[in-house]
């Protein structure tokens, strides 16, 4: 069993968990559930741990406990698949869990001795983990002290950071959003003059971005400094700047493309604007070099680069972008002056979308694109003449 880390550093945390909250453990056997609950009181972290011997009590579980959910980890299977096949009852049950509880802003443990009869389940849900009872609870056990003292899971469970502060900007931005009621009047009556019986639906897209776009502006915006009244430094983490989109485009201006046998790879620069048209059959891609960004760390030199790579030191980067590798991307460098048109159902038989870029990087790569490809260039000048002109200027200056 591999060891569990200590928790000493939840009592320098205390003060950044939000509040109790419950871990709900399902397995049939009682002294399995027993075991990892004592494990878990000697890990020190401070929430309920509820274990349920039936799928009917687990259920319950959640549904009582609903908001205030910090994790579940449970056994899928109630006996041996040696034929590589679930039991029906067994196959319900991984159907619940794939249209429900997947669904739930918190970290999902699938730990039993059978995960053979799983594979391929989970496998693009980075929130489920299948770990083996060979491993031991402790492998679990770890892997939510750290979810849990990071403060991870409480930005995204139920009643946890995130959801406080959006309740929180979502207030502000209908409050604060107008200064007077006219000003609401105004926006439905000029949506109204122009609407034929979708009112309704075109106000509440309207006023639903109006809202959002607020809140970006209070999420994204750096802190102030309340003593000096000045912005604090705002340093973002390489991860910030790559998403996985839930937009239901499968295209769009950032999208970055890998062909699925791993030879090629671009990034969509088409402008956004473009993609409301039915006619687009070809997008604007450049190429991107996978993993092509500067690496070494042991000197200072190579740090330097690393630093003129990430502030796109022309001197350093030219008519290339380099973007940072993350967890969620290996990072690379975007040759911008290597484009071409691609087409739509290439790109959709071909290649397989991997990652985005964020509009803020996005928008900073087709600045440069458009710097780039707008080059209105001269004869190029002969550099012996001018240096012989430069030394006549020199002599003469001296005299």
């Amino acid at each position: 069993m591999p060891k569990i880390e200590k928790t000493d550093q939840l009592s320098s945390s205390k003060n950044q968990i939000m509040s109790r909250g419950v871990i709900i453990h399902l397995d049939n056997e009682k002294t399995i559930l027993n075991e990892c609950q004592n494990l878990f009181v000697q890990s020190g972290l401070e929430l309920d741990y509820i274990i349920c011997e039936t799928k009917e009590i687990f259920n319950d579980a959640i549904e009582a406990n609903s908001n205030n959910i910090k994790a579940l980890i449970f056994d899928l299977l109630s006996s041996d698949p040696s034929s590589g096949e679930l039991h029906q009852k067994d196959a319900e049950f991984i159907e619940n869990i794939r249209t429900s509880f997947s669904n739930f802003n918190i970290p999902i443990f699938v730990y039993s001795g059978y995960l053979q009869a799983l594979d391929g389940e989970y496998e693009n849900n980075g929130t489920i983990y299948k770990i083996d009872k060979d491993k031991g609870f402790g492998e679990v056990l770890n892997k939510i002290i750290k979810l849990y003292t990071s403060g991870f899971i409480d930005v995204f469970s139920p009643n946890g950071k995130l959801n406080e502060l959006l309740y929180k900007d979502l207030h502000l931005s209908f409050t604060k959003q107008f200064t007077n009621n006219s000003q609401i009047e105004g926006i439905i009556d000029s949506i109204n003059d122009v609407q034929n019986g979708e009112l309704v639906e075109r106000v509440q897209r309207i006023f639903q971005r109006i809202a959002l776009r607020s809140l970006m502006s209070s999420l994204l915006a750096p802190e102030l400094d309340e003593e000096t009244d000045l912005i604090k430094p705002d340093f973002l983490n390489p991860v910030e700047h790559y998403l996985q989109r839930i937009s239901p485009f499968k295209f769009w201006t950032g999208d970055i493309f890998r062909k699925k046998d791993n030879t090629e790879c671009y990034i969509i620069i088409t402008p956004r604007c473009d993609f409301a048209s039915k006619n687009l059959e070809n997008f604007l891609v450049c190429d991107l070099i996978i993993g092509d960004f500067p690496n070494k760390i042991t000197s200072s030199e190579g740090k330097d680069r690393i630093s003129k790579a990430l502030n796109d030191n022309p001197l350093y980067s030219g008519y290339s972008r380099f973007i940072p590798p993350c967890a969620l991307f290996d990072g690379g460098k975007i040759e911008l002056s290597k484009y071409k048109m691609i087409s739509k159902e290439e790109l959709s038989n071909d290649f397989d979308r991997i990652i985005s870029l964020s509009d803020e990087l996005t928008n900073e790569i087709l600045g440069k694109f458009g710097a780039y490809f707008f080059r209105s260039g001269i004869n190029p000048f002969h550099k012996d003449e001018t240096i012989a002109h430069i030394a006549n200027v020199f002599k003469k200056t001296k005299k």
